[in-house]
């Protein structure tokens, strides 16, 4: 194991690259750009391939890597990275804007590319081990690619440029979906998600909560700052959910300024145990 997290490093010494025994690599925080800034790497037995990410070709124990939290623009040279074992891979923070080079590594069961400049997913249908999966503050404009992640239980799309709600319908195994900060208007395209326990679509633009239905294990529904302008028509469709409901969020909605707001959703869901910012008497 090797955290060499925030120290801020501009290259990588040589040696690095002799650990073919390293089973985890953070490189998390730091100002890694390319390999044009290791020079000092020019001799090694490892070459770098093109110029923005080091060739991992040797290291066939990793397990876990991070490199989030950098400068890098591409993943291409992660194409050389031996993928049987690798579990886990945080390339967040980054200014990533495809991710090719990745599509090998089918036995990833955590990714996390969130904070780069991504416009699509793609090459994640060999990744059938994928539980979790973090996209959030990209420029994604569509869900599509995930339909064959069917043990993916964990999935982040928040503050992209999503208009709608799709091709989710072979993730059945998902549990939690974080949309908030997009601009959804309606909560179709959930159809099927049975298992969900978490419903992130808070700051959107949605006027309805029409499509709740399905959902027996749904625990927590964050929808607070949407545009939900009547508490009974938000009320008709949480009854839906009324007997799984815990944690409730409609907070910066219109219909959240309605007489006796609180005491409504209270009758209205009988298990409520939080909403918005309150702890429920008896919770």
């Amino acid at each position: 194991v090797l955290d060499a997290t925030a120290n801020r490093l501009k290259s990588i010494e040589a040696a690095l690259l002799r650990l073919d025994g390293l089973t985890k690599l953070c490189l998390r925080q730091n100002l890694l750009t390319s390999a044009e800034e290791v020079e000092a790497l020019a001799s090694a037995p490892c070459e770098f391939v093109g110029w923005r990410v080091p060739n991992f070709r040797g290291f066939f124990s990793l397990t876990n890597l991070d490199m989030s939290y950098n400068q890098f623009v591409s993943l291409e040279a992660l194409s050389s990275l031996p993928g049987p074992r690798l579990t886990h891979l945080y390339c967040a923070a980054n200014k990533i804007a495809s991710m090719e080079g990745i599509a090998h590594l089918e036995s990833l069961r955590v990714l996390d590319l969130g904070s780069n400049r991504l416009r699509c997913i793609e090459g994640l249908e060999g990744m059938c081990l994928l539980d979790s999966l973090w996209l959030g503050r990209n420029r994604i404009t569509q869900i599509n690619g995930l339909s064959s992640l069917s043990r993916l239980i964990r999935l982040s799309l928040q503050s992209n440029r999503l208009a709608r709600i799709s091709g989710l319908s072979g993730c059945t195994a998902l549990e939690e979906l974080y949309l908030s900060h997009n601009g959804l208007t309606t909560l179709e395209g959930l159809e099927g998600l049975a298992n969900l326990r978490i419903l992130d679509v808070a700051n959107n633009r949605l006027t309805s909560l029409a499509g709740l239905q399905g959902f027996p294990q749904l625990t927590d529904l964050w929808a607070n700052d949407n545009q939900l302008a009547s508490l009974d028509e938000a009320g008709a469709e949480l009854e839906h959910v009324r007997d799984s409901l815990t944690c409730l969020y409609l907070g910066g909605n219109p219909c959240a300024k309605e007489t006796q707001y609180r005491l409504r959703l209270e009758h209205t869901l009988p298990n409520l145990e939080q909403l918005d910012d309150s702890v429920l008497r008896g919770a």
